[in-house]
């Protein structure tokens, strides 16, 4: 079982860097994954961790909406 926290955030048309924790059972490897150009994150790990990622500076008026998996 996995879960994260928090489970959404905003950001300004700037962007940004963001975080939140994955917590997982003990031993239980993982890894984070954009579904956008524009979203990125490197992030692995097993057991309990943290994803760091970055959001690209939006220079378009329309809003995005992005996915880390």
């Amino acid at each position: 079982t996995y879960s994260i926290l928090p489970n959404s955030q905003n950001f300004t048309t700037s962007g940004g860097n963001g975080n939140f924790n994955v917590t997982a059972g003990t031993g239980c490897s993982w890894t984070a994954e954009s579904n956008s150009t524009w979203l990125t994150t490197t992030s692995s790990s097993s057991g309990n961790g943290a994803v760091n990622y970055t959001v690209a500076q939006n220079s378009s008026t329309q809003q995005r909406i992005g996915t880390i998996t």
